[in-house]
């Protein structure tokens, strides 16, 4: 890939100008793949020169008035381009995010985490693998906090998309994960069991034990000894140290 050579049209979507102008002469000065084509205020602009001007790359903001980064995502039925979200530091649009696994760069955006972020959207532009994610994202934007939220767990050479209502636990395997699924089915992960505790935390699941984290929607039964059964005949231990506060959540009325 030469590095003057235009790859890539890009659009800026941001209220506020400041950032605009700011991303726009980092994109001047130190991404000359891409060819900045225009820049919106606002959805209903933005919008309107997407469909005008079809871009490859859209640098989206989340938080604008009145509709937002996933207002605009949620207005298309197709996707021919790839995005980029510029965010503040904004938990709750970091989380949903985090669980389709899109680049986003948080404000003020440093010069190589932009860079970085580009040079991953050209290599999916450059291979045409534009994608399914976003119609990911899109369901994920609805039902973000409930178990009908869908993630992608990376296995060795696929990911798998999986819907967190499904997972009955995950257990942790070497420096993997396996995600035990309601339909018998068990995916062993490249992630470690750390990665999926901070990726579920808001999504109603427990670590027992160091190596088990449990869907506590499918808790059946616990046993005195310091056994939760789960649905589908799975069982799985508490930690000695986790069952005081393991009982007192869930076993105490």
């Amino acid at each position: 890939m030469e590095n003057n050579k235009k790859i890539a049209r890009a659009i800026i979507v941001d209220d506020e100008p400041k950032l605009r102008e700011v991303l726009s002469i980092k994109i001047k000065n130190f991404l000359p793949q891409l060819e900045l084509i225009g820049q919106a205020e606002n959805v209903p602009q933005a919008y309107e020169m997407i469909n005008q001007l079809k871009p490859d790359l859209i640098f989206l903001d989340i938080s604008m008035p009145v509709e937002s980064g996933f207002d605009l995502i949620e207005k298309f039925d197709e996707f021919t381009f790839e995005i980029i979200f510029v965010t503040g530091h904004n938990e709750y649009a970091l989380d949903a995010l985090k669980i389709s696994a899109i680049d986003y760069l948080l404000k003020p955006v440093a010069t190589q985490e932009l860079k970085g972020a580009v040079e991953k959207a050209l290599k999916r532009i450059k291979e045409r693998t534009i994608v399914n994610k976003y119609k990911l994202l899109q369901q994920n934007i609805i039902n973000r906090g409930t178990q009908e939220t869908k993630i992608s767990i990376p296995g060795s050479k696929v990911y798998d998309f999986v819907k967190i209502g499904d997972i009955i636990y995950c257990e942790g395997w070497q420096k993997y994960s396996k995600i035990h699924l309601k339909n018998g089915e068990v995916i062993v992960s490249s992630y470690n069991l750390g990665v999926f505790k901070n990726l579920l935390a808001e999504y109603n699941f427990y670590l027992t034990h160091k190596s088990y984290l449990i869907n506590c929607l499918h808790i059946k039964k616990y046993h005195k000894e310091g056994i939760v059964e789960l649905i589908e005949g799975h069982k799985v231990p508490v930690a000695r140290r986790t069952k005081e506060d393991f009982i007192d959540r869930f076993v105490k009325n």
